[in-house]
């Protein structure tokens, strides 16, 4: 026999997955679910780092480029040995020791007698930034303050006490070696008088003596003081003086608004993390998350009469299963029972006789049966706390109806994995607006691991109070309770 699927207004839940597999639909979701929230967030995020750009006071920065030239700063000469050039070569200055001069206590106390440069030596030397060209001695040297003018006027200052700094202690070094030199020299040129011979063996150039080896000492010694001669004139000067600087200087303006969006989207994040952990109650067919695939029959709200619409569509599964116990379990148990009696109904006048089995809630002592109201279908009341009760009741209505629907108060209790059990067909009724996620997904996974898993799932509609249809006499070959 072929069989009928559930109608056009079906949908699927979500396929199976691997423990740990996350489906991008869920991401996808997620992001529909909350995008007011994430352009609140993304808003929000720009806002501050606009409001951190806006509030970071401005800065301009003025450079100014000094030529720095080489200086000795050992003569290669040790006091008490003799001058070998190839054992200590003379030193020069690096880049490094000018920068040295320049963050030095000397020039930032005089830059600290400037407008707008009253601070501590630590933020003073951070707010002078050095750089050196590759393969140059050119030392570009930036300032930053408050204004374009203080800005000028600082890099100014700071380039004059520089050279001023270096002017003094660089030409003291060079005077030092000057002098030591010197007093070699004038030592050389007494050992050279103490030596014995006449002063027409010198011209003997080939012949390796002690008076040949003084006088190239000598001549090392007076080539090296021309060449500190020659440096002294160079102390270095300004190539390109300070102008003043024409905006104002980027204070991290790309990272500010970078971070702030960054922040919106992890606060986003979190606020979704957060709100999907919480229980969700259940108003479209993309709220139900399962573990497992099952067809979800969702019932219109264009159509009227109560549930009768869609329990025509559940009646047909159960004729088309052949049926003869169905469990109606609903979230909350009032819709399971709503639907179990409108189906129950419609099973009668289908031509199937049909009995319904309630199984009483905890306090529930009156039994519905002695002062029914008009049925087409009879409906006993079953304890919950004996499964042989439920058996026999199960029987019993088995020989009295073709059909026996069971509805249970609760889908995670005992009683509903019993009922289960005892059943050819399973239907979950989810009530839009009033059914939690978590409690419809807890029990769809206890009934999976019962002998009769779940068929499928129907979402009803929001009600207050769904009224079922009766009639005034009941049909032919039908029970009365």
């Amino acid at each position: 026999m072929k069989k009928r699927t559930l109608g056009p207004s079906s949908v699927q839940a979500e396929p199976p997955l691997a423990p740990d597999s996350i489906p991008v639909t869920r991401y996808a979701g997620a992001l529909r679910r909350h995008l007011a929230a994430l352009l609140i967030a993304v808003v929000a995020g720009g806002a501050l780092g606009v409001a951190k750009i806006v509030l970071t006071p401005a800065t301009y920065t003025a450079h100014i480029s000094v030529l720095a030239p080489p200086v000795s700063l050992h003569p290669g000469y040790t006091p008490g040995r003799p001058l070998d050039p190839k054992e200590r070569e003379p030193r020069d200055t690096t880049m490094d020791t000018e920068a040295q001069l320049v963050w030095s206590d000397e020039v930032l106390r005089r830059l600290a007698t400037f407008p707008g440069f009253d601070a501590s030596r630590a933020e003073l030397r951070d707010r002078i930034d050095l750089s050196v060209p590759n393969s140059t001695h050119v030392l570009t040297i930036g300032v930053r303050a408050g204004t374009p003018a203080q800005a000028r006027s600082g890099a100014q200052a700071v380039a004059e006490g520089y050279l001023d700094l270096r002017q003094q202690i660089l030409g003291g070094v060079q005077q030092r070696n000057r002098e030591a030199l010197e007093k070699y020299l004038t030592l050389l040129h007494k050992q050279l008088r103490t030596l014995p011979g006449d002063d027409e063996e010198l011209a003997r150039r080939n012949a390796r003596t002690r008076r040949q080896e003084i006088m190239k000492q000598i001549e090392e010694v007076q080539k090296q003081i021309s060449v500190l001669n020659r440096k002294v004139v160079q102390a270095g000067e300004v190539l390109r003086g300070a102008t003043l600087p024409t905006g104002r200087d980027d204070a991290g303006r790309d990272v500010a608004l970078a971070s702030g969006l960054g922040i919106g989207l992890l606060g986003w994040v979190a606020f979704t993390l957060l709100i999907d952990r919480r229980p969700r109650r259940i108003r479209r067919p993309a709220d139900v998350r399962l573990h497992a695939q099952l067809p979800i029959m969702v019932e219109s709200g264009a159509l009227g009469g109560g549930h009768r619409e869609i329990c025509r569509r559940l009646r047909n599964l159960v004729f088309d299963a052949e049926a003869t116990t169905v469990l109606v379990t609903g979230v909350p148990a009032a819709a399971g029972t709503a639907v179990a009696y409108e189906l129950a109904e419609l099973c009668t006048e289908g031509g199937s006789a049909t009995t319904v089995l309630r199984i009483r809630k905890d306090g529930e002592e009156r039994d519905p049966a002695e002062a029914p109201p008009p049925r087409t279908f009879a409906v006993r009341l079953v304890r919950s706390d004996d499964d042989r009760q439920l058996t026999r009741a199960v029987d019993k209505a088995g020989r009295e109806s073709r059909i026996v629907v069971i509805t249970t108060p609760d889908i995670n209790a005992a009683d509903t994995i019993s009922a289960a059990a005892a059943s050819d067909l399973t239907l979950v009724v989810v009530e839009r607006g009033h059914a939690l996620d978590r409690e419809v997904a807890s029990g769809v996974l206890a009934l999976d691991q019962s002998a009769n898993p779940a068929r499928g799932i129907v979402l009803t509609r929001q009600s207050p109070g769904t009224t079922v249809r009766r009639v005034t006499a009941p049909g032919p070959g039908s029970p009365r309770g």
